[in-house]
């Protein structure tokens, strides 16, 4: 496997709005529960395109990481795993002194990326007042495809008090790729979650304006709380073909973006505000803060020309949002 994706909000003019959705329906897989997704149109097609290579979704193309974790004595404890190629783990590291229980754990990849006819499936399940940080050990690659694409599916399931990061590193488009990722997260009572992501659209010419880009992408975030209300919904279907990413409303100049996001029991409008007066201005940027409704959460999206700035201004984002949430702020963890 090799290479990986990102995200922009757009659809095509005269379309409607991309309809990717995540069920609860689960389809079981070796001691894992896909969740059912309903790619848009156009990623249906893909799927459908035969391979000269090994068959989509065959052996070796199809890989699943799945963790169990329960709080004990203090401490968040790995209670099961299951990992398939091309994914590995890092045994929970404790490296947050002022979290101490926290449970630190690293996936790895040491195919390089993803290609086409790859499918993955991440799934964490948290139990109570468990704590955990998840990330992996370097960006993620989206190759270069001619046919079929690569489709990524990651789910949290967050018992009652428990809490999670997912601060993945960020994720690279090559010329005409194809991505899709999924992404659902279920909150027991007083759980909360805090993600962050960024994405990297490398042209074939990078700073040529007319330099080939990724052929499509599209990616889904659902955030649902006990009773399965639905916190968040955050959907996008990027077609450079057929609307390049420089048009109006779309990324302009940038070829960079991110999202960083909180979603609890209680995220006052106070924080926002105050995350909105205290962020960066960096140069080449343009974000913005938004409070969820009901005041379940806060999400911060930043658009750049370079990767480094836009990592900046989410991890500032993160800093602030932490120190509210459990009166910490987040360590420079190791890469």
């Amino acid at each position: 496997m090799d290479q990986t994706g990102a995200a922009v909000h757009l659809a095509r003019a005269g379309h409607p709005a991309p309809q990717t959705k995540v069920s609860l329906q689960a389809v079981p897989h070796q001691g894992i529960n896909w969740p059912h997704i309903v790619w848009p149109h156009i990623f249906r097609a893909y799927q459908a395109e035969p391979l000269v290579q090994r068959p989509a979704a065959s052996m070796g193309k199809q890989g699943v990481c799945h963790l169990g974790f329960s709080a004990q004595s203090a401490k968040t404890r790995l209670g099961h795993s299951f990992v398939s190629h091309p994914f590995h783990f890092t045994h929970p590291w404790y490296l947050d002194p002022a979290v101490p229980g926290m449970a630190v754990v690293y996936v790895q990849t040491p195919g390089g990326g993803l290609i086409q006819g790859d499918r993955t499936c991440l799934q964490f399940d948290v139990g109570p007042a468990a704590q955990i940080h998840i990330t992996n050990q370097a960006a993620e690659k989206i190759h270069t495809m001619t046919a079929n694409c690569a489709l990524q599916q990651i789910t949290f399931t967050l018992d009652t008090d428990a809490y999670a990061e997912y601060c993945p590193e960020p994720v690279i488009l090559f010329p005409s790729a194809r991505f899709g990722q999924a992404v659902q997260i279920q909150l027991a009572a007083g759980a909360s979650f805090f993600g962050s992501e960024i994405f990297v659209s490398r042209c074939a010419q990078e700073g040529a304006a007319d330099g080939a880009s990724f052929e499509a992408l599209t990616t889904s975030l659902e955030v649902l709380d006990a009773d399965k209300n639905v916190l968040l919904r955050d959907q996008s279907l990027a077609l450079p073909a057929h609307q390049p990413l420089s048009g109006p409303g779309v990324l302009a100049e940038y070829r960079v973006w991110g999202q960083a996001f909180l979603v609890g029991p209680d995220i006052p409008a106070d924080w926002a505000r105050d995350i909105h007066a205290r962020l960066p201005t960096e140069a080449g940027t343009v974000w913005g803060v938004t409070l969820l409704p009901r005041e379940r959460g806060i999400s911060i999206k930043v658009v750049g020309t370079q990767v480094r700035a836009v990592r900046h201004i989410l991890s500032v984002a993160w800093n602030l949002l932490r120190r509210r949430h459990i009166g910490v702020s987040p360590p420079d963890f190791p890469k």
